[in-house]
């Protein structure tokens, strides 16, 4: 498995095959400039008809399987999104305020109400915020069956003393923002990965939201400096038992240096290396 990357690197090589559209470019013009040194090294004869003609046989016969290998891939791409806040009336489902700030990097918000039947259980809790991580596919072909997973490099409680546990060492897999495990994601195509979720509540009448906490998990942490669960990483159980998951998914208030790779059947991984900020006012929980 190859090691994370913290973002791309800018270099010629990477612009060059970044996108499907570029790796053809590049196909075309490779096959162009073969069957043209051909064409030159027997019109100054340089070479015997036999071997222009096995020449040209072995470009013909390469080119579709380099085709197939280089260019008919898909090719994903991670990104945190801009910041896109909306939020929808709990009662009605209306959506009642959109914000997007144009040079933001902040993750996606979706104060979407899910829960109402569990309220009372989650401290008057309204709302679920998402955070979410944007998949890009830049190839020329669908990538099927994609499935977005995360590892836990570095997190704020000492080992042991918090939930997430030792399975977060290795990849585990998150849910797609239709809840479903694996996708499919076409050419220029986007599919969102909901990598955390925590239940808020409105702090004051300007709209701010803040964490809930749910009740039974008040007393998760035993450890001193380490504060109770708050959040949640967005697995299936997390949306399957009252939007509170399992205990040992939960993430306490600290910064986390998560791992994330989106993995398809017919291509090769994306990886990319991020920070996780969870805190107790929603304004300031970040992926970055």
């Amino acid at each position: 498995m190859t090691a994370l990357q913290q973002g791309k690197r800018l270099n010629v090589k990477d612009w060059l095959v970044d996108t499907g559209l570029k790796r053809l470019i590049i196909w075309i013009i490779a096959v162009i400039i073969l069957i043209v040194v051909d064409i030159l090294f027997y019109y100054y004869k340089s070479i015997g008809p036999e071997v222009f003609t096995d020449i040209l046989i072995a470009v013909v016969t390469a080119a579709p399987f380099i085709y197939r290998g280089f260019v008919a891939v898909p090719i994903l791409s991670i990104e945190v999104p801009r910041s896109e806040i909306q939020e929808y009336d709990s009662m009605t489902g209306v959506k009642v305020k959109e914000d997007v700030e144009a040079g933001s990097r902040k993750p996606v918000l979706d104060a979407n109400h899910i829960c109402p039947r569990y309220s009372s259980l989650l401290y008057n809790c309204t709302n679920i915020g998402y955070l979410r991580l944007r998949v890009k596919n830049e190839g020329l072909v669908a990538a099927e069956d994609c499935v977005f997973q995360v590892k836990i490099i570095e997190w704020p409680c000492p080992e042991g003393c918090h939930a997430p546990d030792d399975e977060y060492h290795d990849w585990v897999d998150v849910t797609w923002a239709d809840l479903e495990k694996s996708t499919t994601v076409r050419p220029n195509d986007v599919r969102y990965a909901i990598i955390a979720l925590m239940p808020v509540m409105p702090l004051d009448l300007k709209g701010n939201m803040g964490a809930c906490l749910y009740v039974p998990l008040h007393d998760a942490n035993y450890c001193s400096g380490c504060k109770e669960i708050i959040a949640w990483i967005a697995r299936r159980d997390a949306f399957e038992h009252a939007c509170e998951g399992r205990r040992q998914d939960g993430l306490v208030p600290g910064e986390y240096k998560i791992g994330v790779q989106v993995a398809c059947r017919n291509g090769k991984s994306s990886q990319k290396l991020l920070k996780l900020r969870i805190a107790e006012n929603w304004d300031d929980t970040d992926i970055y």
